[in-house]
């Protein structure tokens, strides 16, 4: 759409659909010293892959940039902007977000989670509609919230709609971080907002075994689905529709478990399959690539035994019952002191099952050990800590 005046709750929203309109906007957003964030994106739910669709900036002064990345060549002038470590950027459940930047190049840096802020003073639901519900009686229409946003022109609700994702971020902080200064908490967040900023975009390893169903093959058969699902992949990037728009996960599992089928009356009589696979050309790409991964298998011997299931229940033993009791005393103490919900934060079932099992409290988070430990000795028990691993030379 064109770049009409809009506004929302007394915030303009302004429209940056070109690379001189990025340059004037970060001139604007880079005086300030707290940036509210967040971006839209389409991951394999319209299109193919992980993709940006739109970052939404809001100066906590009366302004909100919606920057629409089709239209423009170079984001590098406003990922200097997320990067630079004295502009704080306020976001709400930023995990998405930041691995999105990361993978395309950009590491941000001085975040603030106004989710994991509500979660610190143990707010049970921490979505920012509720929030906003909760601290300023605010409601907001997350009608678009499924929306495309791959399609364009954006139409005015979506400007409205991303607009809001932002523009209340401000107080929002504000008003989360002086409960938790009270609490004496705002450590807490520090070491959680610093553990966000270093999470880092990778691709998950053998994605193929991820599939449902796919443990249960043999290993031959499981060479046969890491080959096909490299083939869907090859061309779900080309039609650029999610994976399984083009195969269904199921269905490429029950290929893989018979990869002899006729090729042109399994495409035929599965359902799912996209129309552009059924063409000739592809039909017999498919036949190729499985006929090629077939080969391939032979040629490496790969054999038609089973995988040994790859889950093994925690070992139980008197011992490994003691220690799981005592930290789980620990944990309902600490429930008890700090709240349900922030508990979490501190300690949860795969913490206690692993220190069952291994006798040495393993946790990342420096402020969660200490209150493990404190409260631990409060109790009488005692609570040996993993050693951090020596840096490799």
């Amino acid at each position: 759409m064109e770049n009409l005046p809009l506004t929302e709750d007394g915030i303009a929203i302004i429209l940056v659909a070109s690379d001189e309109a990025l340059r004037n906007a970060v001139a604007h957003l880079q005086q300030h010293q707290e940036l509210a964030l967040d971006l839209e994106f389409d991951q394999n739910r319209y299109t193919y892959g992980f993709n940006l669709c739109l970052i939404q900036i809001a100066d906590g002064n009366g302004t909100c940039y919606i920057i629409d990345p089709f239209y423009i060549d170079d984001l590098s002038p406003l990922f200097a902007i997320i990067e630079n470590p004295a502009i704080a950027k306020i976001i709400h459940h930023s995990n998405n977000d930041i691995l999105l930047l990361d993978k395309l190049g950009c590491h941000i840096k001085n975040v603030v989670d106004t989710d994991v802020a509500a979660k610190v003073i143990n707010y049970e639901r921490s979505s920012l509609a509720t929030v906003l519900k909760e601290e300023f009686n605010t409601e907001i229409d997350k009608s678009q919230q499924s929306s495309n946003w791959n399609k364009r022109p954006l139409t005015e609700d979506q400007l409205r709609y991303a607009a809001i994702d932002v523009i209340y971020l401000h107080k929002i902080k504000a008003k989360l971080l002086e409960a938790i200064e009270k609490e004496g908490r705002s450590h807490w967040l520090e070491e959680e907002n610093h553990l966000l900023e270093q999470l880092k975009f990778t691709e998950p390893e053998n994605p193929h075994l991820r599939l449902k169903q796919a443990f249960r093959l043999n290993y031959y058969q499981q060479y046969i689905l890491k080959g096909l699902y490299a083939f869907r992949d090859e061309l779900a990037q080309e039609f650029n529709k999610p994976a399984p728009y083009v195969i269904p996960n199921d269905a490429l599992v029950d290929l893989a478990n018979n990869p002899n089928a006729d090729i042109h009356e399994w495409l035929n009589h599965t359902k799912g399959i996209h129309g552009g696979l059924k063409k000739p050309k592809n039909e017999r790409l498919l036949k190729e690539a499985l006929e090629n991964t077939k080969k391939a298998a032979k040629a490496n011997n790969i054999s038609d035994d089973y995988p040994e299931h790859r889950f093994h229940r925690p070992m139980r033993t008197p011992e490994t019952e003691r220690r799981k009791e005592l930290l789980t005393e620990v944990q309902q103490k600490i429930v008890a002191k700090y709240g349900e919900y922030a508990s979490k934060l501190i300690i949860n079932q795969s913490l206690i099952t692993d220190y069952s099992q291994t006798g040495r409290l393993r946790c990342s988070k420096k402020y969660a050990t200490d209150i493990v430990l404190q409260t631990a000795s409060e109790l009488g028990i005692d609570i040996p800590v993993m050693e951090p691993a020596a840096p490799k030379n």
